[in-house]
């Protein structure tokens, strides 16, 4: 079609509208589409789907490139691919241009929830699991509706001058969609989850205040939830169409089915709770749950990690939570205290939230034990043990894992913290770039960091970023997933390879020899309120 020549030609043996007169005095709107097309296009030829009154139709439109130029517009009644229905098609679009579930909700003034339960249909009818792939999809099939559901839709350039009220001689620069990282944190007001949702804070303002990623805004969409409510905090996240889900710390009976369901929505799953199970399902699982990666290595490193610190050899007693406990835990530590000089004497589980330590205060005291081990406890019911223990201290060395890395520790516990030993296989490591970190937390929120919490958390963040630099899209999961099992980036808290078993990172020494590719596994010892490292004794 030239200088306001028009034709409307239908192929050959086509069952649709063709050159109807009629239909195309009904429909202005296409005809200034192949308007456009004469002067944006050159030589191409351009195809979608018409869903103007709730059909859909193949719009075809072809320019040719000679000096007369003339376009070809063709219009054919057919079904969307995949059996999708006309609402499932804008939504699809919608999604291939980069919106998030709240914003095709605006755009097609209807419910989040709405959204969500037609992306289902979508994904099932595709039978695809990703919004990338949907897109790709799309792509492939030249399927995007029209009139776009939404502006600023980031979509092929050839298409999107064909919805130009003005063609432009420059494309239109359309802000890039935000990054958005969705993070749940438990709902109990304390120093550790207060200090892993700052630290994800500061990373994202700090990102912001750099550009972004790739020119990318990143948004922190956080939740907190009760162990009960972690389920729906999940799928409100993925609602909302979030890029990747942080987790907090949360019980292993709560958080497993959690972290599974954001699986199940193809989203980056990123945490670092150290439960054994968690990875073993990742490596039982690959497929389904290809997509969680746990920063850090599990609790069974602890006990290892306090023996060999240890300089003095004796009788060891271990207690486990019980809702991580494994019956093959007692004779693992038996064995590594065998190598290590020490005697396996108790091994007994304990209750996640128990306050009544007297029997098993008993028990230590029969079985006469040097040292006790307690895996990751709630600081209330480390607090009972403490209190319950304080007799045997004098002769007995209390070993507690991560609870008192988080800010404030010993001036909560006071003398009940004095002559503890810990441990983390993840923390604050004694480098410049972790004291820069801590400089500039204590500038923004006017208290410390704590040795662990915050940092694992900024550090979460800025490994999501570091591979959405490498990616053109953060939606495209596929992609995100393939660069963190492949590429390594370096943080507060050490260097960053999820290349332990179901897809951990690993921790120096126990699963490497070489500082440079894990975390160190630190050990303290409290001592007038003070965290003095015992181990490693030194990093480089």
């Amino acid at each position: 079609m030239a200088q306001g020549q028009r034709r409307w030609l239908q192929p050959e043996g086509a069952a649709g509208h063709g050159s109807d007169q009629a239909f195309f005095a009904r429909r202005p709107d296409l005809v200034r589409v192949a308007e456009r097309a004469v002067h944006a296009l050159r030589g191409r030829s351009v195809q979608f789907f018409d869903t103007a009154d709730g059909t859909t139709r193949r719009v075809t439109v072809d320019v040719t490139d000679g000096a007369e130029r003339l376009a070809r517009l063709d219009v054919v009644d057919e079904p969307a691919p995949f059996g999708l229905t006309v609402r499932e098609l804008q939504v699809a679009t919608c999604v291939a241009g980069g919106l998030a579930n709240q914003e095709i909700a605006g755009a097609l003034d209807c419910a989040r929830r709405t959204v969500a339960t037609h992306l289902e249909h979508i994904f099932t009818k595709t039978g695809v699991s990703s919004r990338a792939t949907v897109a790709t999809l799309l792509a492939e099939h030249d399927a995007y509706a029209a009139p776009l559901p939404a502006k600023n839709l980031v979509l092929p350039a050839t298409l999107l001058a064909l919805f130009e009220e003005k063609p432009r001689k420059t494309p239109r620069r359309v802000k890039p969609r935000p990054a958005l990282i969705g993070a749940v944190y438990t709902a109990a007001a304390g120093a550790e989850a207060v200090a892993m949702r700052r630290g994800d804070k500061l990373a994202v303002t700090e990102l912001n205040a750099r550009g972004g990623v790739a020119g990318r805004e990143v948004e922190h969409v956080a939740l907190a939830a009760t162990p009960e409510g972690l389920l729906d905090a999940v799928a409100e996240l993925t609602a909302r169409g979030v890029d990747a889900v942080v987790f907090g710390n949360f019980p292993l009976p709560y958080a497993r089915p959690a972290i599974a369901a954001a699986a199940a929505a193809g989203v980056p799953v990123l945490h670092s709770m150290t439960g054994p199970a968690l990875s073993d399902d990742v490596h039982a699982d690959p497929r389904g749950l290809g997509s969680v990666f746990q920063v850090c290595s599990t609790e069974s490193a602890y006990v290892p990690g306090l023996l060999r610190t240890l300089p003095q050899r004796g009788r060891l007693a271990i207690l486990p939570r019980e809702s991580t406990f494994d019956a093959s835990v007692p004779e693992q530590i038996a064995r590594h205290a065998a190598a290590s000089g020490w005697e396996l004497v108790y091994a007994d589980p304990v209750p996640d939230h128990t306050r009544d330590f007297t029997d098993v205060v008993r028990q230590l005291d029969r079985v006469k034990a040097d040292a006790v081990s307690l895996s990751t406890f709630p600081e209330a019911t480390l607090g009972a043990f403490l209190t319950a223990a304080e007799p045997l201290r004098d002769r007995t060395l209390v070993h507690v894992a991560w609870s008192p890395a988080a800010p404030g520790f010993t001036e909560r516990f006071r003398s009940l913290s004095d002559g503890l030993v810990w441990s983390t296989v993840i923390g604050n490591v004694d480098t410049p770039a972790c004291h820069a970190f801590e400089q500039r937390y204590r500038a923004a929120y006017g208290g410390e960091p704590g040795l662990g919490a915050a940092a694992v958390h900024f550090d979460m963040v800025n490994v999501l970023a570091h591979v959405w630099s490498q990616v053109s899209r953060p939606w495209d999961f596929a992609a995100v997933r393939k660069q963190l099992r492949s590429v390594a980036s370096f943080g507060v808290t050490g260097a960053h390879q999820f290349l332990g078993r179901g897809q951990r990172g690993l921790s120096y020494p126990d699963d490497t020899g070489d500082p440079t590719r894990g975390h160190p596994h630190l050990v303290y010892r409290i001592e007038g309120g003070t965290h003095r490292r015992l181990a490693p004794s030194l990093l480089t």
